[in-house]
């Protein structure tokens, strides 16, 4: 099995680029089964993190077009941001499975316990959190999200201030109802740091990274690609939402 990493962003220093490419690769590697080989591929010309939502949008066509290019060297792809930029776009141009990171995490959550929260970089991150779940149909299941105030690119300049800032923020979410903790960020993700966190706050702590490399896996082994509306029109006849064709 072979999987595509879509690295959402452009790393400005060439040199800084190439680290961070062998780094995550290696993660990656160490978190796939035997058999699955994981590739890197970082965007050309987007914002150089996504911390946004004006960030989200600005990588869209970059990830639909690298899906699209290079949708016949992969069984799946995964798109490596908790907001799952372009994703439902990158969808409806190819064939294969593809993932983001944020909804498989909460999807996991739900396995775990009554009630999530998501430790996210920044205020406006954490509020861009929330329409996520909302669109998931999970405000239910929700505790909130607790901004860091860390920014994406520094989580791993400072591991022992990182980990003592997402423990206080773990601690706060689970005072506030949460009996399962996300990490909303992909850099935090790469840290590892979870795992400490994991052990101090004693609930479950996702990793997205993980949990999005695993549910990629899952779906090429099980044969499965999400629904296409866009396939669909091949048969309007047939094609009918909510009892109506589409279309109408």
């Amino acid at each position: 099995m072979r999987l595509l990493y879509i690295f959402p962003r452009t790393t400005p220093d060439p040199i800084e680029r190439e680290a961070e490419h062998l780094s995550r690769r290696e993660i990656l590697q160490r978190a796939a089964s035997h058999g699955t080989i994981v590739d890197i591929r970082e965007l050309e010309g987007c914002p150089p993190a996504i911390e946004s939502r004006r960030d989200a949008y600005a990588v869209a066509p970059a990830v639909i077009a690298m899906a699209e290019r290079l949708e016949s060297e992969y069984d799946a792809m995964i798109v490596g941001c908790f907001s799952d930029p372009a994703v439902d776009g990158a969808l409806e141009g190819t064939t294969l499975p593809i993932v983001g990171c944020g909804l498989p995490a909460m999807a996991a959550a739900l396995l775990l316990g009554g009630q999530f929260a998501v430790l996210s970089p920044s205020v406006a991150s954490a509020a861009h959190v929330r329409d996520l779940v909302m669109a998931a149909g999970l405000l239910h299941r929700y505790a909130g999200a607790i901004p860091l105030g860390i920014g994406v690119r520094e989580f791993a300049a400072n591991p022992s201030h990182t980990l003592q800032v997402i423990t206080e923020a773990g601690q706060r979410a689970v005072a506030e109802g949460a009996d399962v903790i996300l990490l909303g960020c992909l850099s935090l993700a790469f840290t590892g740091a979870g795992d400490e966190l994991q052990e101090r706050l004693r609930v479950p702590v996702v990793n997205p990274l993980r949990i999005a490399l695993r549910t990629a896996e899952m779906l090429v082994a099980a044969g499965l690609s999400p629904r296409r509306i866009s396939a669909l029109r091949l048969s309007p006849t047939a094609a009918r939402v909510d009892g109506r064709k589409v279309g109408q």
